[in-house]
């Protein structure tokens, strides 16, 4: 077996599959804004609801990463996700009535989308 396959394996499934769905949630957060811009603006409390529902599998990553040992690794990308995360609502709900900080909400799901991709990919690829 190579290394890389070890490693994964030692990489508990449940971390796994939180790492991978991230990315595609935060997709669907985006596809969600651009249809309540495009399409149906009540889309706007569903995009809101779904946002606060990313916190359940994020802290899920953060629990697993500081509760096994194996995951030591992962401990700064899953910090950092987190933070953004925590920055999206810090620019929505302080920025209020200032849109130059607003404008930062859909900057950093970009921000959010790269580091969840990357650490999906270094999970999945023992990388």
């Amino acid at each position: 077996m190579t290394d890389a396959l070890v490693e994964r394996k030692a990489v508990p499934a449940a971390f796994r599959i939180l790492a991978l769905a991230m990315p595609a949630l935060i997709g669907g957060q985006v596809f969600l804004a651009g249809l309540a811009i495009f399409s149906d603006g009540s889309l706007w409390e569903t995009h809101a609801a779904t946002g606060g529902a990313l916190a359940v599998p994020l802290l899920g990553m953060v629990a697993l990463a500081f509760l096994r040992l194996e995951l030591l690794r992962y401990r700064v990308s899953v910090l950092m996700l987190l933070g953004l995360y925590c920055l999206q609502f810090v620019f929505v709900i302080a920025g209020d009535g200032i849109g130059f900080i607003q404008a930062l909400h859909p900057a950093n799901a970009i921000a959010m989308t790269v580091v969840g991709v990357l650490l999906a990919r270094s999970v999945w690829t023992g990388g």
